[in-house]
Formats: structure tokens, sequence, C-alpha cells
């Protein structure tokens, strides 16, 4: 597929929570770059659309429901990341095939993907690229591990931890640190672990840990829920011996009881997105961590993220949308070519990903079983 000279993304979802860091993160990447704010919200993706003060980025509105208007609108793009929900993003990606532009979306909390690499033969078939699960956890994670997993001869398990701290948070807040209705999934939901060469279904709220990620988020707790890594690093990495993968974030206990407590009561998701947003500015930082175990090693690699006052952005807004905005401007670029349906670990160069999420002050730690765990970061991939 020939792609145009300037490049020319569509943002679906684009006036949400991540979309809107997309779109930003799209727009002061290159002025070559051209960006539809695509939203089922006209108003929301019309006034940020006009923040810009550019013809570089327009906006529409659209429900993503709609495959056949959705096409429409993609028709004469480079690529569509998509933001929506994720039991949007099959058909998202016929509407993708349907316009001949290439896809990447931010995940599909296990089940979804695993539906969605299904449409692998008819993306290679037209010449299209799709990427799936590129935000931060999946996406980073998933090439954070293939890298770490690389520089072993084999390989026996894989732990993603996630944690962090909202230095804006008092006691008794009761606020979302992301989209509610993903945090009410992974928190209801079975999870998936890879255990012992086959996928393993674990209880919603098990398998707690206490993980300490270093200075300034301390040591919190962690569960286990259900994430879009471990549906494909096993598929990649059992060739190495990989007997074992989970996927851990880190929550306040009190603040799963509540959730549990209002579900039990009668809430719907519809209540938790009605409580009141944060207005204060973003200020939180977060670790995103994988640990890969080998015959005789065992490497621990973090990425580093803080909030954008800037952009009025969290960490998890910023490590989520600039790896999205990253890839596809490679996939634009021709620097990713291979046509079908992909995880990241399967297609994204990691030194270059590592590269400029460095130029949006996101830092990688790399250490080695052994390792002192407040000793100087050695940086991965300079």
């Amino acid at each position: 597929m020939v792609l145009r000279a300037a490049p020319r993304f569509v943002v679906l979802g684009g006036a949400g929570a991540i979309g809107r860091i997309v779109v930003r993160d799209l727009f002061e990447s290159s002025r070559k770059n051209v960006v539809l704010v695509a939203d089922y919200d006209e108003r929301a993706a019309s006034k940020l659309a006009l923040t810009y003060g550019s013809r570089r980025v327009a906006h529409a509105s659209v429900d993503a429901r709609e495959t056949s208007r959705v096409a429409s609108l993609l028709s004469g793009y480079s690529v569509v990341i998509n933001c929506t929900h994720h039991r949007l993003n099959l058909q998202v990606m016929q509407a993708a095939l349907e316009a001949r532009v290439h896809y990447l979306d931010l995940g599909g909390l296990f089940t979804w993907t695993r539906r969605q690499l299904r449409l692998k033969p008819r993306f290679a078939e037209s010449g299209l690229t799709a990427i799936l699960g590129m935000g931060c956890a999946p996406g980073l994670t998933n090439v954070m591990a293939a890298h770490a997993a690389s520089q072993l001869d084999r390989v026996h398990s894989i732990r993603i931890r996630v944690g962090g701290i909202d230095f804006n948070a008092s006691d008794g807040d009761f606020t979302f640190p992301y989209s509610a209705e993903t945090i009410i999934e992974e928190l209801t939901l079975p999870a998936w672990k890879w255990s012992r060469g086959r996928f393993v279904q674990r209880p919603p709220r098990s398998g707690w840990e206490s993980i300490d990620f270093g200075s300034p988020v301390g040591r919190m707790w962690v569960v286990t829920t259900r994430h879009s890594e471990i549906a494909t690093l096993p598929l990649r990495l059992q060739d190495k011996g990989l007997r074992y993968a989970d996927f851990k974030v880190g929550f306040d206990r009190l603040f799963v009881r509540e959730v549990m407590k209002r579900l039990r009561a009668g809430w719907k998701v519809r209540d938790f997105q009605a409580l009141p947003a944060p207005r204060s500015a973003p200020n939180d930082y977060e670790v995103t961590r994988v640990i890969v175990r080998g015959d005789r090693h065992e490497i621990l690699m973090d990425c580093l993220t803080g909030s954008n006052n800037k952009w009025h952005a969290s960490a998890g807004d910023i490590d989520t949308a600039c790896p999205a905005s990253i890839v596809a401007q490679m996939i634009a670029a021709g620097r990713i070519r291979k046509p079908g349906v992909w995880a990241p670990e399967d297609l994204v160069p990691a030194d270059l990903l590592f590269q400029e999420c460095r130029k949006r002050e996101m830092e990688f730690v790399y250490r080695r079983a052994g390792d002192a765990m407040n000793s100087p970061p050695r940086r991965t991939c300079e």
C-alpha cells in the first residue's frame, strides 16, 4: 500500500482521556502530520480541534458502531488509532479493511485480542498492518518483555507489574486512575495467566502481592487482572521455554472494596462514570515493570513516567498515548511494513520505541539479578 507524503491519522475516540493525548503527540511530533479527531461527542471533538487553531487538526462526529460510516471517514488516511472501548475493536478493524487503512488500538483485554488475531489473513491479503494493544500495558510491556527475553537463551517466566502514586490524593478519595469501565472489568472478570505451557483462568481479585516499586511509589499491593499481554507473549516466547506469565496492577485495597461494595449495592458502570473527576492538575508517577527470568539470570526492566502539566496529562495518559502515537507514526513512515495482525512484540523495534519515549521524558531502567534495587539505574538501548 502506498502511503501519502503527508501522514494522515484518524484518532477514533479522539476527544477522550487517552485520545486527546494521542492527538497532542501526533500534532507536536511533526509539522507534516494531519490529524482527524473523530468522536461520538461532536461538541467535545470540535472543542478540542479548535484549540489547535491549525488546518492540520480537524474533527468529525462518528459512532464507532456504524462500520460503513467509519470506513467512509477513514478513506484517504494513513492509520486509524482506535481509542474506543475494546468491545468495538472488531468493528473498527472491519472499517479499516474496507477503507484500506492501517490499524492500531490500545488493547482487547485478552478475549477481544484473541478474536482480533483471527483477522490476520484478511489484513495480510489487503496489504495492511494492524497492531493490537499498543499503549503502555499492553504495548510497552510487550516490547519490554520481548526485549529482555531476547537477551536470554531460555525464558522461564515473565511477570508484569504496574504501580503508581497520585500526589494529589488524600485519604478517603474515591476516584478512578483510568477508565472506570475498564477498571470494573479488571476487578470482576476472571483473569488469565500462562502456566505450565497453557492458558489458565484465575478468579477475579486474586493473587494479591506486595511489590516495592522504589521511590517515589514505594511498596504497594498489586492484584492479578485480565490483560492482553498474556494473550500474545506466551505464543511468541513458547519456543524459548516460557512456562509462566502473569499481569498484576496496583490498586489500593480499600478502593477495591469500595468498588465491589457499590457494585453489590446495584451501581452500574454509568454511575461510576458520573462521579466528579479531579479538578486539580495531574501530579502523579507510574512505574511499569517487567521481570523476565531465565536459566541463570533474571532481568528487571522499568519504564518510569511522570505527569505532564503542559498537556494536563497524568502519567498513565502519557505512557499509554505516546507509544500509540509513536508506533502509528512508524507505520505511516514505512518503518513497520509487515501486513497482517500483530502484537507489539512481533513488529515494534524496541530500540527506536524506547528512544522516542525518552523524548517524551519517559525513562527506562534495566537491572540484572544481583544488582541492588537502589543502585544507580542503567539506561537501556542508548
